[in-house]
């Protein structure tokens, strides 16, 4: 009796470790794929949100959007002390069209009523040998068209001594506004300009690629124009920005005049 009670505890033992074996080796679940139609593209005119009394922006992008939050809210709380800005960073290392199948993303973007929508992370070629797609970037804007935000384009500035790639990145982002419409911030023209008639500016940080302070003050002046619509050129000096009135004069100057060269948003 005691022999069949202990073949059978070992019967039930081995029957028992199988099935756990088996249970840990079965694949997982795949989680389900959103679809997109990349075809449709109600091409939506830009909504006009300029003129709001609070401001929320969605910036956008992976490590080129660090540092922005809190410069641009700094330009619009001084410049314009009557209205109130919200800014949120959303970063992340995947590119635009990748991040359409991230559902963080996607909630980030539909949970709140934002009045504008930064975009960066449009993957191009450095060499321009490579037409990367487009229309992950396309479909991110008819997403935020259809939620009533002005999308905004941000082509990254150029690295430090290639003044013909922040040319090359922007045509490509004037490209996607034409099919889709979009205002596109001249980041990369207002570099260009200001390193031209200023070569000692140390707009890179030391990697040649990232943006110093200097560098990201400049992209947010371009950022509070075309989010406010109000001119960069005519803040006043900001004394908690490490820059002195002249550079600060400056930056604002040619940020302006990039913009009125290359309107951003034709609405």
């Amino acid at each position: 009796m005691k022999t069949k009670k202990l073949f059978l505890s070992s019967l039930i033992l081995i029957t028992a470790c199988n099935s756990s074996t088996s249970s840990t080796s079965s694949p997982p679940t795949s989680p389900p794929q959103v679809s997109y139609d990349f075809s449709n593209s109600t091409n939506l005119s830009i909504p006009i949100n300029s003129d709001k009394q609070k401001y929320k922006v969605l910036l956008f992008g992976n490590s080129h959007i660090s540092g922005l939050e809190q410069i641009i809210e700094k330009l619009i709380t001084i410049g314009l002390p009557e209205k109130s800005i919200e800014l949120t960073s959303a970063s992340s290392q995947l590119y635009l069209k990748e991040r359409l199948y991230d559902g963080s993303s996607l909630n980030t973007l539909q949970n709140t009523d934002w009045t504008h929508v930064i975009f960066q992370a449009q993957k191009y070629s450095q060499s321009g040998t490579v037409d990367y797609p487009i229309d992950g970037t396309k479909k991110w804007l008819q997403l935020t068209k259809e939620q009533n935000a002005t999308p905004i384009l941000f082509p990254e500035h150029p690295q430090q001594g290639n003044a013909v790639e922040g040319i090359m990145v922007h045509n490509i982002h004037t490209r996607i506004a034409e099919q889709e419409s979009s205002c596109v911030a001249p980041i990369g023209l207002t570099w260009n300009e200001a390193l031209m008639l200023k070569p000692t500016l140390q707009l890179h940080n030391a990697d040649g690629n990232h943006a110093s302070m200097v560098g990201r003050f400049l992209s947010s002046l371009v950022f509070y124009e075309v989010i406010t619509g109000s001119s960069a050129d005519l803040l006043p000096y900001i004394e908690s920005i490490d820059l002195d009135v002249e550079s600060q004069d400056f930056l604002g100057q040619i940020a302006s005049q990039i913009i009125a060269e290359n309107p951003a948003c034709q609405y």
